[in-house]
């Protein structure tokens, strides 16, 4: 689906991005991690065509169709473009208009002039918008303006007009870096769920290794502007980390893991769910499983056992949520249930 062959970028004197060679195939959903400067944004808008590569470099595909080449952005780069939805960390939409005309706007690429215009959308892209925002679970906002909306629900509906977009690759460019944790998960949620139901590819930029290893099967690390790794998520380790972001990161990198691989176990039936239980509960019901013979001294775990629960640390479950959020995240299990 994404084909990137041998890519480089110079600003003046400074190279950003040098010999990326990168495949992603249909249906993958692959998180690009790696410190601020390291390149990443640089390299979602060469994807997008929004950034011309250097002369040296060689091509950039999206689903078989080229972008650019030799540095050059391709003609056809608008016809494109309508296959690659772009999510951005600050969502640009258009504050005054309603939610519905924001997500609307996806439609662009394939409506005349006069229509956009005058925002004379069709009956086809209506119905298709009002389907798209039913998906991101914010369509009673639909004739809302959307400076009205919170930034967790700003974001799903940029991820709306990706739909009504009809695009087959979303490139998510940070998008929960300026979101609460809460709103982070629903939009991570979101994001994967567009990708096992709808098949679509997604390339996800993340500061938030520990987002990374629940949400994407597979990393690509940038350094320096160049890969570093590209591999499993599982496959990360503290010395990978260390390498990728410095000194720092591998005691982050260790506590992260070490709150994945614990998971809840469900709870018995009829038994009472107090406050932490209910965490508890909201971990349990996405798929979460407690093994083994050793004590669980996790206060969710006390609460759903009465007292304590036997389990063993394994790896996150597909589609499992770890301690961090029966644990610690404070979400109980309803509002977690919603965020799906």
């Amino acid at each position: 689906m994404l084909d990137i062959v041998n890519l480089n970028k110079t600003f003046g004197k400074t190279k950003v991005l040098a010999d990326i060679n990168l495949k992603v195939g249909r249906g993958e959903m692959v998180a690009l991690i790696g410190a601020s400067g390291s390149g990443k944004s640089t390299l979602m808008k060469h994807i997008s065509g929004l950034v011309a590569a250097d002369r040296d470099s060689g091509h950039v595909a999206v689903g078989g169709r080229s972008v650019q080449c030799g540095g050059l952005v391709c003609g056809d780069i608008r016809k494109t473009r309508t296959d690659i939805g772009v999510v951005f960390q600050q969502f640009n939409l258009v504050s005054r208009l309603s939610v519905t005309t924001n997500v609307l706007l996806g439609a662009l690429g394939r409506t005349p002039l006069w229509r956009s215009l005058l925002l004379a959308f069709r009956q086809g892209d209506r119905e298709l918008a009002v389907e798209a925002l039913r998906k991101v679970g914010i369509a009673d906002k639909a004739d809302q303006r959307a400076s009205t909306l919170s930034g967790g629900q700003q974001q799903r509906a940029a991820i709306a007009r990706a739909l009504v977009q009809k695009a087959s690759v979303i490139l998510a460019d940070e998008p929960i870096a300026s979101l609460d944790p809460e709103s982070s998960i629903m939009v991570m949620e979101l994001l994967r769920k567009l990708n096992r139901e709808e098949k679509i590819t997604v390339l996800v930029s993340l500061h938030q290794v520990d987002y990374a290893i629940k949400y994407c099967t597979r990393a690509v690390a940038l350094c320096c502007g160049r890969i570093l790794y590209d591999g499993p998520c599982e496959s990360l380790t503290a010395e990978k980390m260390k390498a990728i972001y410095g000194l720092g990161a591998a005691g982050m990198f260790e506590s992260a893991r070490a709150e994945h691989r614990h998971q809840v176990p469900a709870p018995s039936a009829g038994m009472p769910v107090g406050e932490m239980g209910e965490n508890a509960l909201g971990a349990w019901v996405q798929g979460g499983t407690c093994l083994g013979q050793q004590k669980c001294q996790h206060p969710a775990c006390r609460s759903m056992s009465g007292g304590s629960a036997s389990h063993r640390e394994s790896g996150p479950q597909p589609g499992g949520w770890s301690a961090v959020d029966g644990h610690n995240g404070g979400i109980g299990a309803q509002r977690l249930l919603a965020a799906i």
